[in-house]
């Protein structure tokens, strides 16, 4: 095993660094939403817009020589009403389905009555943050904002979990996302669409760790159960640089946090291969040649 040293002061590895855990969490113009026309713009854009309890429609047609405006609303049951021409089950549907369902019924009442239903508000709802969070609070978001559009420094504590984040709907059953799969590789299943009166439960860390010096993407993160050094260079930094000595690997650790006593441990490159177990608030550097 590489050799050790003990000291004091070597706190920069626990300070600032661990709040960048997740670029999304710095940007904090996430947390707004679009203006109401932008809203609006957005939801009829998105052949996926589901249809949401609040939404509000407009239907314009001529029933023969006579002109009607018609506004629905739609409520928690999903069942709509289509003038006087009967009820529709909006339920699962898109916005563009719905539009679909909506003119066809009105077209076979009155042909060529020149139909058209139009989006003029889309739904605002609450859904409630808890767990690992600094505050425990409801949000007002809409349906085109994802899981992450809630989440930023002012949300987050030192101990969030970005790769256990749960919702629960408010019918059905829970799952879990991983945050960092959605924002480092773009797995969308991963940051689904919020609907109302889901709760989000953040969970605590495990560990977070640190990578800097010669490596493609120096940060800190969050590793999962099983992942160690191998995987916090290979998969999470992307590798060495060309420019790495990967045989003066140095390890910084915390071994009594009251004293805020740390230790360094030089891996030889035999402990790396074997894929050296990392702790929680561990840093490792990779000095260059």
């Amino acid at each position: 095993m590489g050799y050790t040293e003990t000291g004091k002061g070597f706190v920069f590895l626990m300070t600032a660094a661990f709040i960048s855990l997740w670029p999304l969490q710095a940007q904090e113009s996430d947390q707004r939403s679009p203006d109401p026309d932008a809203r609006i713009q957005l939801a009829i854009s998105s052949p996926s817009y589901p249809v949401t309890a609040g939404d509000v429609y407009s239907l314009t047609y001529m029933a023969g020589s006579t002109p009607v405006s018609y506004m629905i609303v739609v409520d928690n049951s999903y069942r709509i009403r289509v003038s006087n021409m009967g009820f529709l089950n909006a339920a699962g549907k898109t916005y563009l389905q719905l539009k679909q369902d909506v003119e066809a019924m009105v077209s076979n009442n009155y042909p060529l009555s020149g139909v058209q239903m139009l989006m003029q508000n889309p739904s605002s709802f609450s859904v409630y943050i808890k767990g690992e969070v600094k505050r425990a609070e409801e949000r007002t978001t809409w349906a085109m904002a994802r899981l992450s559009s809630l989440f930023n420094s002012s949300t987050l504590s030192e101990y969030s979990s970005i790769r256990k984040v749960t919702v629960t709907p408010a019918a059905g059953a829970a799952k879990t996302y991983d945050l960092f799969r959605a924002e480092r590789f773009g797995d969308l299943r991963e940051d689904p669409y919020l609907r109302p009166g889901d709760v989000i439960t953040v969970n605590h860390l495990d560990r977070k760790v640190s990578v800097f010096g010669e490596v493609e993407r120096p940060d800190t993160y969050e590793l999962l159960p099983g992942e160690n050094i191998q995987e916090l260079i290979r998969n999470y930094a992307n590798g060495y640089t060309v420019k790495a000595d990967t045989g003066r690997v140095k390890l910084t650790r915390s071994v009594d946090d009251d004293q805020g006593t740390m230790e360094t441990i030089y891996l030889t490159p035999e402990e790396i291969k074997a894929n050296y177990p990392l702790r929680h608030f561990d840093a490792i550097y990779i000095p260059p040649k």
